[in-house]
Parts: C-alpha cells; sequence; structure tokens
C-alpha cells in the first residue's frame, strides 16, 4: 500500500483517480501526526487504553482516603491489571505485592507527576492554579503548612505535597519529610 500511496504523490493530481488517493494519503498523514501530537501532549493516556478510566477512580480514593496509600477489592485489581502493571513499569505507583495476590496490601502512588496527571482529569483548574501560584510565590525563608492549605483550597493533602515535591526538585524551596507533617520552606 505505502508503494501505490508513493507513486500517487509523485503523480499528483494529474490523473483523476490519483486525486482521491491524494486526499487520503493526506487524511491519514493528518490523523498520524494527530496521535503523534496527543501523545506528546498527553503520555500518560496514551500507555493504555484503561489509564484515564483507572486514574479517575485512583483520584477519588486520594480525595476520599486524603493518602497515597490506597487499597481496592480484588475487583479493581483484576479489572486494571494491565493498566496498573504499565503505571508500575513506568514508576507512577508501586504495588505492594504479597503471596499469591498482586496487589495484596494496595498500591502507593509514588511519583508526584503522575498526581498532577490525576489533578488535570479530575481537579478543579482555579483551586491548582491558586495552589500552584502559592507555593510560586513563596519566599526565600517563608514557610508554608500544608495541612492549612488543605483547609484552605479544599485538595486533599496528597496533592499539596506533590506540589511541594515538584517546587523542591527544582531547587525552590525544602519540603518537610517527616510523617503526618507536611511544610515547605521557600530557598529561591
Amino acid at each position: 500500500m505505502n508503494w501505490l500511496l508513493s507513486i500517487v504523490r509523485i503523480a499528483g493530481a494529474s490523473f483523476p483517480l490519483a486525486s482521491s488517493f491524494v486526499q487520503l494519503q493526506s487524511e491519514i498523514d493528518s490523523k498520524s501526526l494527530s496521535a503523534r501530537v496527543a501523545n506528546l501532549e498527553d503520555p500518560v493516556s496514551h500507555l493504555h487504553d484503561d489509564i484515564p478510566e483507572l486514574s479517575r477512580a485512583i483520584y477519588q480514593a486520594i480525595k476520599k482516603e486524603d493518602s497515597t496509600s490506597l487499597s481496592f477489592d480484588e475487583k479493581f485489581y483484576n479489572k486494571y491489571s494491565r493498566s496498573l502493571a504499565v503505571l508500575e513499569s513506568q514508576g507512577f505507583l508501586k504495588g505492594r505485592h504479597g503471596l499469591g495476590k498482586r496487589y495484596a496490601a494496595g498500591i502507593r502512588i509514588t511519583d508526584p507527576s503522575y498526581i498532577m496527571y490525576l489533578c488535570a482529569l479530575e481537579e478543579d483548574c482555579k483551586k491548582m492554579e491558586k495552589l500552584i501560584n502559592t507555593v510560586d510565590e513563596c519566599t526565600i525563608g517563608s514557610s508554608l503548612n500544608g495541612h492549612e492549605m488543605k483547609k484552605e483550597n479544599f485538595l486533599p493533602l496528597p496533592v499539596i505535597n506533590a506540589v511541594f515535591e515538584i517546587f523542591e526538585s527544582k531547587g525552590y524551596g525544602l519540603r518537610s519529610r517527616s510523617i503526618a507533617s507536611s511544610h515547605y520552606i521557600g530557598q529561591a
């Protein structure tokens, strides 16, 4: 088929049938380019077809539990086994495996960028914008308390901690590492 499309492009629209093939080739190229651009814009969703649906369910659990350590029923793990495996292989989450069960003790979300992906799918843009601006405007030596920000922004603590972690990775500040603590100090 590629040879036919190649010769049609060379012949161009000078032959009656060729013009139809040129149009077909341009539509195929357009769809291919659109798929490639979409993959660049949203690389997580394109890892597996079920990932957006799975991710929405994960985010709802994060909101409910206010934690990155989550447990679901066996039916959930069976339904999303491939999507979970892909996310785990990419380092977005970690399964707590045991003998006889793939996710014996649930999963733990390990990548702050995946939490931002979840927020892009499910969270209110204005809330996220306010959170990002607050952390971005944190001046040198100033401190932010994640627990207070949670009350102000109505966002789960894991979301706030993920933003702290992302800003820390850029060298803009330091986040607390103590269990149950959620603080950020601006450094740049």
